[in-house]
């Protein structure tokens, strides 16, 4: 009987290896979702396409790393949303290790290692992470490294690898500059554990620091646009809080049941590893009270969640009855919410469930709906890309979406009819250097209902007027439909003969 036991024993396989199988099985689900599902590009994502194809040391938001991540796996899948988005998956992999590899760190069991991974990889957070190519997977995954070598240290004998943390947080900053969190947290936690009083953490933040450098060099010959415009989202004169949505988003990123143990968790902090990791998530209540000010962004706090999966996991696991249980429902709730929030797009496409419609704007994938029809939709207004013609739109999302799903290669230009504030193209080739005396297509893109589209048709023509001989409209084009009525629209207008002046360049950064 103990033999049988054993040798059962010797071919179980083992926490980690499970991980493993779990995560092939989601990287292969996403590739499929990517590859054969219908939610295309977000206008964020074509902009960082856009910025991959001008490799430079810096871009006008962000440092450069999303463009040459994009770079690569362009380069080895092609210009498709694939290609495009391949690169979080690979990401997503990697960044659910780190988490079992983080609960490692803290000499947290096995088992809870393995299911502060599990909640990773299968919370929503974890799920859009393999999803999106976005700055937010790359920059979290090399700060929640650089945590996990902090926490090694309070719970060895050793000191930290302040050098080797340095490394993760350079990486990191190189995504998005919110990495740098991890050096105040650490310094408040050095006020009460000796064991992290060390001067080698001053080479750790100076390595980490070089990642500026890139963007120090780019923003030297770019009028510091990217510290104005990080600067400036600081502060928003007149603009109105959204606690309610922001808290609805947090709670949603985590979902409802594993957020509250993750509330639950703070009540049981102890051991000093646990308690640094408490830290991260605790700096969302700064972005809370904050909401109450000024609209803060769902994804602004997400960097600092996967060291809240192992606080999730391990008081699940360890300190609260029925934990187990409740764990295994938030990981099953999390997954069955995924599934129908994917869900909501083709159901209002294919007019499922009509008796039971979901709002349009309940759809979270709304900004990436309806991109196949937008090649068509050029076609059928006249486009055709010609030396002699070329594309724009008034917004930078819209310019960048109409570079990648436009039906022929050709320059889109942003044009900037309604003053917003700079952004990358700002600091590219402009139209009045290329295009004068040629015909351009001016597409504007909205969720509208028909009823509304008469005030872009007659306020448009009028506002291109002054720059261009004949501005004609030439027809709406419906991009998505939901529940047999038509939500967004791509309106093209046909701009004959452009006279080479453009609108004042605004000082909003």
């Amino acid at each position: 009987m103990s033999s049988v036991f054993t040798i059962e024993n010797r071919y179980r396989p083992s926490y980690f290896a499970l991980l493993i199988y779990l995560l092939l099985l989601k990287a292969v689900v996403m590739g499929l979702i990517i590859a054969a599902y219908n939610i295309h590009l977000s206008p964020d994502e074509a902009q960082y396409w856009m910025w991959s194809q001008q490799l430079d040391w810096g871009y006008y938001s962000k440092p450069p790393a999303i463009a040459w991540q994009i770079w690569m796996t362009t380069l080895v899948f092609g210009h498709q949303e694939f290609g495009v988005r391949v690169g979080s998956i690979i990401i997503g992999f990697l960044l659910v290790l780190t988490v079992y590899h983080l609960a490692q760190s803290c000499r947290l069991s096995e088992r809870v290692s393995f299911w502060a991974a599990v909640v990773m990889a299968f919370s929503p957070i974890g799920i859009f992470f393999s999803f999106a190519a976005t700055t937010d997977p790359g920059a979290t995954l090399f700060l929640t490294l650089a945590i996990a070598e902090i926490a090694r240290g309070l719970e060895e004998e050793q000191q930290p690898r302040y050098a080797l943390a340095g490394v993760w947080i350079l990486l990191g900053a190189l995504y998005k500059w919110t990495t740098y969190i991890l050096w105040p947290i650490t310094f408040v936690m050095m006020l009460f554990h000796p064991k992290l009083r060390k001067l080698s953490i001053i080479w750790g933040v100076l390595i980490s620091l070089l990642a500026l450098l890139p963007s120090v060099y780019w923003n030297a010959s770019h009028d510091w646009a990217t510290f104005k415009h990080v600067g400036g989202n600081f502060y928003h004169p007149g603009r109105t809080g959204n606690v309610i949505d922001f808290l609805a988003s947090q709670i949603g990123i985590v979902s409802p049941i594993l957020f509250v143990l993750l509330v639950v968790s703070f009540f049981y902090l102890k051991k000093p590893s646990l308690v640094y990791l408490s830290l991260f998530p605790f700096v969302i209540l700064f972005y809370f009270v904050t909401s109450f000010f000024k609209k803060m962004q769902p994804n602004w706090g997400d960097y600092l969640y996967p060291p809240a999966m192992v606080l999730i996991a391990w008081v699940a696991l360890e300190k609260i009855r029925l934990g187990r249980l409740w764990l295994h429902l938030g990981i099953w709730l999390s997954i069955i919410g995924t599934f129908v929030a994917l869900s909501i797009p083709w159901l209002q496409e294919h007019n499922v469930f009509s008796q039971h419609q979901i709002s349009y704007k309940a759809n979270p994938f709304r900004q990436s709906m309806g991109w196949e029809r937008l090649g068509p939709a050029l076609t059928q207004a006249g486009y055709c890309a010609t030396a002699d013609t070329f594309l724009f739109g008034d917004r930078y999302q819209t310019t960048s979406l109409l570079s990648f799903y436009a039906p022929e290669d050709n320059r889109t230009y942003f044009f900037n009819l309604n003053q917003q504030r700079k952004n990358q193209f700002s600091y590219g080739i402009r139209m009045e250097d290329c295009e004068v005396g040629k015909t351009g297509y001016f597409v504007v893109i909205e969720n509208a209902k028909p009823e509304s589209l008469h005030w872009y048709e007659t306020c448009y023509p009028e506002k291109l007027h002054p720059y261009f001989e004949q501005v004609t409209h030439v027809g709406n084009y419906p991009l998505f439909t939901a529940y047999g009525r038509n939500v967004k629209y791509a309106m093209v207008f046909r701009c004959e003969h452009y006279l080479g002046t453009c609108p004042k360049d605004p000082e909003k950064y």
